[in-house]
């Protein structure tokens, strides 16, 4: 059915249906609300595009011609939130770049093309288009500036045609904020606004859960959502329009979710396929939010709990596998651990690009800082287009006394093929200098030939963190790239260090992980039973350090 729409969007008649009135000048030309960066727009102009998570240089040539690039750095230059940096650079060089680039993309794409004109990429692109309308228009050549707009307009016409038949998930949110934009920044286009509020009001109340979080569970997808809400918030305001109801609200359950799934240094968890993020936006958006109070300490839909003591920070994820196909990762009862504004305890984060090799391995279980039950994943691992159909159930509760505070988390992933309930308590003391946890799992029945079964609990560390065995095997000492140091320690399970490989900002780093691997055998239940905690001073003192053998 999409071929044969491609097909039918490419013939000439279809083109000349999209011909109209088009505006000398927008109604309204929104400010951009996220900040631009004009080293990056230097970068550029240089020929040095590093979009998508891709870096690719484009030396003299125009990067609309590079059509064999990547499809991930394709979709993020055909989106043009690049403009951004051009505007934010403030140059008569700048402007004239930007503009060159936008004349020499009207040249090549003007007409339909299936993958330029995808209706989440045109999205992007209109959007981006209208948030920088100054830096491409204003005292532009008369010529250039009525293609920019006649542009525009054809665009538009089309997003309305195909809004609906956008993807599920994030995509259809953005296309329908696009639409309701479009409708304020175009002439005698309000039926665009109101069409475009009414399928975002349809896509919140399918997409953002009651606790604030996005049904993907991708603090990164939650992130890039609530910025497009704000934006047009801000927009609706702008003109003395007031914004729906179910906009604001969901604004106001997202942004201390957000600010939840967030680290000491301004990044966030590595969970369900998001990468750290850039710390700055994620302050803008916050901000925009007005955001300023404490974070969300339990989303129970969304399925995770945040734990602060002092200048430490717990974040795990109890949640099960998402609704939509191809989406969310295995790492059920993992967590993430910071200290200050320094990692210590990750997950494996997410390649960009993603191709589907990495994007398997790191939506494994063994990818996460959980246990791994007989080298399986506790859920299945997405593909495309296909739903997991194992059941499952997960739970957390939490409880705090005197500043401390204790979650159990429990889930069944393991119960269908093995007959096997996981359990995880976390203990967090109210100074944040010790964490402490026990791995639990429960045998509900017998197999027939069952036998043994290997588990391994992982703890990927940042690569910043060095790890040292201590002798004696039942512990480690860790020190962070501040000098801080802290002593882990283990009962119940063989301790090791291995690689690891560490994909926080989607290039691999390579790194360690704490393996404590055992036997679940014929007996009911096995406890596992581990430590962090703080050591005084700046870092291992010399007793430790002899400890280790160093």
């Amino acid at each position: 059915m999409a071929g044969l729409k491609d097909a039918i969007y490419g013939t000439s008649l279809y083109q000349f249906t999209l011909r109209g009135r088009f505006p000398h000048a927008l109604t309204l030309q929104p400010a951009d609300p996220w900040p631009g960066d004009a080293a990056e727009a230097d970068e550029m102009f240089r020929g040095r595009w590093r979009l998508g998570g891709q870096d690719v240089d484009a030396g003299r040539a125009m990067p609309f011609a590079l059509a064999d690039a990547p499809e991930t750095w394709r979709v993020a230059l055909h989106g043009f939130e690049w403009l951004r940096h051009f505007t934010a650079s403030d140059s008569n060089a700048a402007t004239r770049a930007a503009r060159t680039l936008v004349a020499d993309w009207l040249d090549r794409h003007t007409l339909f093309d299936p993958f330029v004109w995808r209706t989440d990429i045109l999205a992007r692109r209109l959007v981006n288009w209208c948030l920088n309308m100054e830096l491409l228009a204003r005292n532009a050549e008369l010529t250039y500036r009525s293609d920019v707009l006649r542009s525009l307009a054809r665009q538009a016409r089309h997003l309305s045609r195909t809004v609906e038949s956008v993807p599920p998930g994030a995509p259809a949110l953005q296309a329908a904020t696009a639409l309701a934009l479009l409708g304020i920044c175009l002439p005698d286009s309000k039926a665009w606004t109101e069409r475009g509020l009414r399928l975002l009001g349809d896509a919140l109340t399918r997409q953002v859960l009651p606790d604030g979080g996005h049904v993907s569970r991708d603090p990164e997808t939650l992130h890039l959502v609530l910025r497009d809400l704000l934006m047009l918030k801000r927009t609706m305001m702008e003109i003395g329009e007031p914004p729906p109801e179910g906009l604001v609200n969901a604004i106001d359950r997202m942004a201390p979710t957000l600010r939840m799934l967030r680290h000491d240094d301004g990044g966030l968890g590595l969970f369900n396929g998001a990468t750290e993020g850039r710390a700055d936006l994620i302050e803008a958006t916050l901000k925009q939010a007005a955001a300023r109070g404490k974070p969300n300490l339990s989303a129970p839909k969304s399925g995770f709990e945040r734990m602060q003591g002092g200048r430490t920070v717990v974040i795990a994820d109890f949640g099960g596998p998402v609704p939509q196909p191809g989406v969310g990762h295995a790492g059920l009862l993992s967590f993430e651990m910071s200290h200050q504004r320094e990692r210590i305890v990750v997950n494996g984060g997410s390649a960009r690009p993603a191709t589907p090799q990495w994007s398997r391995a790191l939506a494994s279980t063994a990818a996460h800082s959980t246990l791994c039950l007989a080298d399986t994943n506790a859920v299945g691992v997405p593909e495309a287009g296909k739903r997991r159909s194992r059941r499952l159930e997960a739970d957390a509760i939490r409880s705090e006394s005197g500043g401390e505070t204790v979650v159990d988390l429990m889930h069944t992933g393991y119960q269908e093929g093995f007959g096997v309930v996981h359990r995880r308590r976390l203990h967090l003391d109210a100074a944040g200098r010790e964490l402490r946890g026990e791995d639990r799992l429960e045998r509900l029945e017998r197999r027939r030939n069952g036998g043994p079964l290997p588990f391994a609990i992982r703890f990927h560390l940042h690569p910043d963190v060095q790890a040292v065995l201590a002798q004696g095997g039942d512990g480690a000492l860790l020190r962070l790239k501040s000098g801080r140091g802290w002593r882990f320690r283990v009962a119940g399970a063989h301790l090791a260090l291995e690689e690891s490989v560490y994909l926080g900002n989607g290039a691999p780093r390579r790194t360690a992980q704490l393996v404590l691997d055992g036997q679940l055998t014929d007996g009911d239940t096995i406890v596992v039973r581990w430590g962090f905690s703080r050591i005084d001073g700046a870092g291992p003192s010399r007793a430790e350090q002899e400890e280790t053998g160093e």
